[in-house]
């Protein structure tokens, strides 16, 4: 067994002291590894930039050479039959859904982040024990051990762990098809305790009916409500960790609203991504970039799931649902990376860029891209008597709940085997998951189907529809690869404007010194549109895909 136990001597230091005690049975080199990623964000985190003093000694004090091998590994020769302490410490100041944090009130832990892997052990059972003592409530996505605190079967449950220690939580239960849900909060509560309850009932009933069962018998919900602004989520097995603030704003509807839209998506990758995961996932492998072209599937089709469960459980009604939904059209509007790459594309370069700006219009999201790209999929499969949920239904059957990896190909079957046109689904394929086709302007045509439609509106801001460029503090962030300005405005520029009936003019000044004028005749455009989905009229066909 190895025993990880953690505790943080200093919390204001915000560094929590690691130690990790184990048995070399036989002689050899035994490996350290610290992860350089974590599940759920596909994209080097280098975890070892935290770690300082290091160090390591046998049951007889003495201290075998360490040797680094890489940024993130290192290795010495071990003496069979002989245990031996590794010890470093780990700075833990990242407050999000998937850091690590310690101050006096909290004692807050992602495992990926600070735990080091000992590969060359094999696969032996992991005990935590927490040596807080000042932070006497506490939840953990793992087992409870009672020697020890907690258990995990291996390293990659104790990465998909999390932990959370403090002066005082909120804790609310519930419970649905024999699984025990908690709602553990860290912050202050500005809202109705049992009607929060009751939504989450709500879409965790919805999402349980249509997956058959629940993969785990305890659930977590874990709750950082802050007193700044922020917005996260992070999916585990058997948990997800949720930042949100400030948290007096969820005094409001429209805020809630927000924090359930994160908590369903969280819930629903209890299915999606966490067991249903493509073979190059399965398991995971935190040494390294595992790359995948499965990023449509992964957050696409939880992004739309996510809002969709919150619509079929009644949590949100239409209108409140379609205004949701349309933040992820307009954002991908605004995104434009579509012509350059393909979405597979975009997913396998996530390693490189995926979750920042990048260079303009270079790349496509996963999860707004994908997010059309499922909703135009369930739609054509309502038109053939199906559905994605029947899909994702089928997957967990398939894959998640044999912990079986998926192919893009023994995927796609499954929607294929859902269809009445086989040829379509795959000339769709083709266009818009494999190749670059504009999906909005698919969705346009397939969403009257159901009797909704896209409405276009411009804008009131005349330089972002006349000229395609957006500004902030009067700087272009942004400009439209179609817009009449390409050829003469930079990216930076500092811009101030004014207009008559027939143009625009804009006085410009460049990061290099350069100050000149620009006269754009006026023509009615509508660069970046304000693009809402809208109901427009009843079908039949509404109903059954709400439901």
């Amino acid at each position: 067994m190895i025993h990880y136990s953690i505790s943080s001597p200093i919390p204001t230091s915000q560094f929590l002291l690691i130690e990790i005690n184990f048995k070399a049975d036989v002689t050899g080199i035994i490996k350290l590894q610290m992860p350089a990623w974590r599940a759920g964000r596909y994209q080097i985190a280098d975890y070892v930039k935290n770690v300082k003093n290091l160090s390591l000694k046998d049951s007889n004090g003495l201290s075998p050479k360490l040797t680094k091998t890489s940024k993130n590994t290192w290795e010495f020769k071990a003496e069979g039959h002989t245990k031996y302490t590794l010890s470093y410490d780990y700075y833990a100041s990242k407050m999000d859904a998937g850091g690590c944090w310690v101050d006096e009130q909290q004692v807050y832990i992602n495992f990926v982040n600070c735990c080091m892997e000992l590969p060359g052990l094999g696969t032996e059972e992991i005990s935590v024990g927490l040596n807080l003592e000042g932070y006497p409530e506490r939840v953990c996505t793992l087992d409870k051990k009672e020697e020890y605190g907690f258990k995990a079967r291996d390293f990659n449950e104790l990465a998909d762990s999390t932990f959370l220690a403090a002066n005082q939580l909120t804790h609310w239960t519930y419970s649905e098809a024999g699984t025990n849900f908690n709602i553990w909060i860290h912050g202050a509560v500005h809202f109705d305790p049992e009607e929060f309850k009751s939504e989450f009932k709500k879409f965790t009933s919805s999402l349980i009916q249509d997956f058959g069962e629940f993969p785990e018998e305890e659930y977590h919900f874990i709750f950082q409500l802050l007193p700044y602004k922020h917005y996260h989520g992070v999916e585990h097995r058997k948990g997800t960790v949720i930042t949100f603030g400030p948290a007096e704003n969820l005094a409001d509807e429209k805020n809630m609203e927000d924090l359930l839209g994160v908590s369903c998506h969280e819930l629903y990758h209890a299915w999606n991504v966490c067991r249903i995961r493509p073979e190059e996932l399965l398991p995971y492998n935190f040494a390294k970039e595992t790359y995948t072209k499965a990023g449509w599937i992964l957050e696409g089709i939880t992004t739309y799931m996510g809002d969709l469960y919150l619509l079929k459980s009644g949590v949100y009604d239409l209108d409140t649902y379609l205004r949701h939904f349309s933040k992820v059209l307009q954002r991908e509007s605004f995104i434009q990376g579509f012509q350059s790459q393909s979405i597979l594309d975009s997913s396998f370069d996530l390693w490189i860029d995926g979750y920042e700006a990048g260079i303009p219009y270079r790349k496509t999201s996963i999860y707004t891209h994908g997010a059309l790209i499922a909703f135009s999929i369930d739609l054509m499969l309502l038109q053939s008597g199906s559905s994605l949920t029947r899909v994702m239904k089928e997957a967990w059957e398939k894959f998640g709940k044999k912990h079986k990896g998926y192919t893009q190909t023994s995927f796609w079957e499954l929607i294929l085997n859902q269809s009445k046109d086989q040829e379509k689904f795959n000339e769709f394929y083709s266009d818009y998951i494999e190749g670059k086709g504009n999906i909005i302007s698919f969705l346009k045509k397939v969403i009257r189907t159901i009797g909704l439609e896209i409405e276009e509106k411009r804008s009131s801001d005349e330089l972002r529809v006349e000229l395609g460029i957006i500004l902030e503090k009067e700087k272009i962030t942004k400009i439209h690869p179609d817009s009449p300005t390409i050829q003469d405005l930079m990216l930076g520029d500092q811009i101030k404007s004014e207009s008559t009936k027939k143009e625009i003019i804009l006085q410009v000044s460049r990061i290099n010194g350069s100050s000149f004028k620009l006269y754009f005749p006026k023509k009615e455009a509508n660069y970046f549109p304000e693009l809402t989905f809208k109901k427009r009229e009843d079908t039949a066909l509404i109903d059954i895909w709400s439901k």
